[in-house]
């Protein structure tokens, strides 16, 4: 027990060495180029404390719960609202960790995994800085948080975990549009399990999506905004950074993207090919497995990438920002394609993709960042 506390003790400190590693000035100095968000920020400072938890952004048209908490907090101390925003983010970031390390998990469901996903979640190349530690991005890390609760173990599971377990349900979808989609995910474990808490959890992950289906129509009702907008681009950019860029971040894309000079129609064409060929070879393993939990795994990611694709608002763009959630997912699909896979030859490849994504997603992390004004310091 003291050996396990030990190491613990040891494995936090290492993640947030990690995450003040990358940028620490901005633990001592505040952001350079983040922001607190006006409309948030001015809406919390003109309101009460809890006419300011619902407030809905006009564009966006989907609560927001955390967002609108720290926003209320940091109005209290105006001089310091940066730093609130940052170790606020930042403790999202460690009661995420803390939850996969100590919950049982149906497919985390070793100290190995935990640990593998637990560095895939924090720099693994779906990670874009552009959510890096500010809670305007709050709801892609309470959407993997949702994904991770989909595959919670119930089997002798406390009544009081139930309960802070369909909590925690009902805030992280409250708290995210991209967390309360996954109810649909909870409907089919129903299906498959056939058992009250089950069901239970379906009710929960339901009741964020109504409300916020219900908010989104009353402020798109009478809007002039157009927020499905598609052109061919957006297909090459879903191919880019929803099933390559997981495993091979931006630099090795960009190098041979400016090696071979893929510009014109042709080679793209023939690159989206590659990649549909590529995408049937390991549907046809899927299918192979039948195994439940990759049932729920690949739902999901058909479910967050047809949202994101759909509700991008750019009509060539569904990266950065909208790429994390089906990224992650797509990471955890080929872990458990390594943990049920019995032939070695596809268990080192898969392994190797796990492995390039973690390497290729560290060294982005502080060296080779896609996005590095983001993570720049004020003296940098």
């Amino acid at each position: 027990m003291v050996k396990n506390n030990f190491f613990f003790l040891l494995f936090f400190l290492l993640l947030i060495f990690l995450i003040v590693f990358r940028t620490p000035c901005f633990f001592l100095e505040g952001y350079w180029n983040i922001k607190l968000d006006n409309s948030f920020y001015e809406y919390s400072l003109n309101n009460s404390f809890i006419k300011s938890l619902f407030y809905v952004y006009d564009y966006g048209g989907y609560v927001e719960l955390t967002r609108n908490i720290v926003s209320k907090i940091a109005t209290y101390f105006p001089s310091v609202s940066q730093f609130i925003d940052l170790y606020f983010s930042l403790l999202i970031y460690l009661i995420i960790f803390s939850y996969i390390y100590f919950s049982n998990s149906i497919i985390f469901n070793e100290k190995k995994y935990k640990i593998l996903i637990i560095f895939l979640i924090l720099f693994s190349p779906p990670m874009t800085p552009e959510i890096w530690l500010t809670v305007a991005h709050a709801k892609s890390y309470f959407g993997i948080l949702t994904f991770i609760l989909l595959f919670q173990d119930f089997n002798n599971l406390e009544n009081y975990k139930k309960i802070t377990y369909r909590f925690t349900l009902i805030f992280s979808g409250l708290s995210s549009i991209y967390a309360s989609v996954f109810a649909p995910i909870f409907f089919l474990k129903f299906i498959i399990e056939k058992n009250k808490d089950s069901f239970l959890n379906f009710l929960c992950s339901l009741l964020p999506l109504v409300i916020n289906f219900f908010t989104f129509i009353r402020f798109f009702s009478n809007a002039s905004i157009d927020r499905i907008a598609f052109d061919f681009d957006k297909i090459i950019s879903f191919s880019y950074s929803i099933l390559i860029r997981p495993f091979f971040g931006s630099s090795v894309p960009k190098f041979f993207y400016s090696k071979f000079n893929i510009e014109n129609i042709e080679l793209i064409i023939i690159s989206l090919f590659l990649i549909i060929i590529i995408c049937i070879f390991f549907a046809y393993k899927i299918y192979q497995k039948k195994d439940k939990i990759i049932i729920l795994i690949v739902t999901s990611f058909l479910l967050q990438s047809s949202f994101v694709f759909i509700g991008s608002l750019y009509s060539n763009f569904v990266g950065g920002r909208y790429a994390v959630i089906p990224g992650i997912i797509l990471l955890t699909l080929f872990i458990r394609l390594f943990q049920t896979e019995q032939n070695y030859l596809y268990r080192y490849l898969f392994a190797i993709l796990i492995l390039m994504s973690l390497t290729i997603g560290l060294l982005e992390f502080k060296y080779f960042s896609p996005l590095p004004n983001i993570i720049r310091c004020n003296t940098g």
